[in-house]
């Protein structure tokens, strides 16, 4: 089985002061697992007047002889201004198994509820939604697995590369990230349970 281990999913800070800018371009990933696909990972953009808005849609099937043995879907929408998050509702089920996470900006903070309880957050916290180059570029973000609605704290390794960054998350499932210069999503992967390599390709 992939398991939980593959949807784990401030050089560059590429929305702040957006302003009148156009929402950013929609992001399309295959997902691959040993050189087959297994599913889609997309984002859809939308400006709402001073908003923001990104939606994550996540498919994942993982299929053996013709029975399907994983299954992953989650669809999360969230809501920015500028650099805050103001709102985001995300619902997931894995294996038949669901797990929900919203988020509502608060004057003292974020409140965050989930599969994992309530807390409330620092004003500056962000979903690891992976689109969005700043929340991991930039330091001292505290982070939360939309998948549950958990605070995290993985460890950050940021590794400039040409033509952009490169981000190795380190604790929990593991993951390398990488942006381009303009801060764009361009690549993600990670280790399923079983071992098998996880990679995403841009369709």
């Amino acid at each position: 089985m992939i398991g939980r281990r593959l949807v784990l999913g401030t050089a560059l800070l590429p929305f702040a002061g957006r302003g009148a800018m156009a929402a950013p371009a929609d992001i399309n990933f295959r997902i691959m697992r040993g050189g087959s696909q297994v599913g889609t990972h997309g984002v859809r953009f939308r400006d709402e007047g001073d908003l923001l808005r990104a939606r994550t849609e996540m498919r994942i099937r993982v299929t053996l002889a013709g029975f399907t043995v994983f299954r992953f879907t989650q669809d999360t929408e969230e809501a920015w201004r500028g650099e805050r998050l103001v709102a985001l509702e995300s619902r997931a089920d894995r294996n038949g198994t669901p797990g929900f996470c919203s988020a509502v900006g608060e004057l003292n903070g974020l409140r965050l509820r989930g599969t994992a309880g309530e807390a409330l957050l620092p004003p500056n916290a962000a979903p690891l939604t992976w689109w969005r180059a700043a929340t991991l570029l930039s330091a001292n973000v505290p982070l939360f697995d939309v998948r549950e609605g958990r605070a995290v704290q993985p460890r950050l390794e940021r590794m400039p590369q040409a033509g952009g960054q490169r981000i190795r998350v380190i604790g929990g499932e593991g993951a390398e990230v990488a942006y381009d210069a303009r801060g764009n999503w361009t690549f993600f992967a990670t280790t399923g349970e079983d071992g098998s390599s996880v990679t995403y390709e841009r369709s």
